[in-house]
C-alpha cells in the first residue's frame, strides 16, 4: 500500500488566509512607522537651525544675516536631507520663522518654530490629525506631540 504525501488543498487554503490576515495588519503598521521614522529629519533640522538662529542672536543682536533681507537666512540650512526639505522666512531683526516641508514624494505634514520656539504643524495630509491646539509638532498620524 503506497502512502501520499503533501499538503491538502483545505491546509493550503488556511496557509493562506493566515498569511493575508497577517499581512493585513503587517503592512499598514509597517507603513505609519516608517513614515513616523521620517519625521525625524524635520524634527532634527529644525531644532538644529533654531539653537544655530538663537546662538547667532546673541552673538549679532539680530536675526538678520550680515547681508541683511528677509529673505536671508541668518543661519545653514540643511541640505543633505531626503525626505524635506527646510527654508527661512519672516526674517527680521528680531524675528524668524522656519519650515520644514515634505520633499521627494514622501507625504506628511509641515513643521515650523519661531524665534519663541512656538511649533506648529501645518498641511496634514489626509488620514493624519493636525494636533488641538496646534502648538506642537505631531509625531504621528493621530496628532500625538
Amino acid at each position: 500500500m503506497q502512502r501520499h504525501r503533501g499538503f491538502t488543498l483545505i491546509e493550503l487554503m488556511i496557509v493562506v488566509a493566515v498569511i493575508a490576515i497577517l499581512s493585513a495588519i503587517a503592512i499598514p503598521a509597517y507603513t505609519a512607522y516608517v513614515a513616523r521614522s521620517k519625521l525625524t529629519e524635520a524634527f532634527s533640522g529644525l531644532s538644529g537651525m533654531s539653537v544655530a538662529a538663537q546662538q547667532y542672536y546673541q552673538d549679532n543682536r539680530t536675526y538678520l544675516a550680515s547681508g541683511g533681507g528677509a529673505t536671508t537666512c541668518p543661519v545653514a540650512v540643511p541640505t543633505n536631507v531626503k525626505d524635506y526639505g527646510f527654508a527661512c522666512s519672516n526674517v527680521t531683526a528680531t524675528t524668524f520663522l522656519f519650515t520644514a516641508t515634505p520633499a521627494n514624494g514622501f507625504v506628511g505634514p509641515s513643521y515650523t518654530i519661531d524665534q519663541d520656539g512656538q511649533k506648529t504643524t501645518s498641511n496634514a495630509p489626509s488620514g493624519w490629525t493636525t494636533p488641538n491646539p496646534n502648538t506642537c509638532w505631531a509625531r504621528d498620524q493621530s496628532g500625538n506631540c
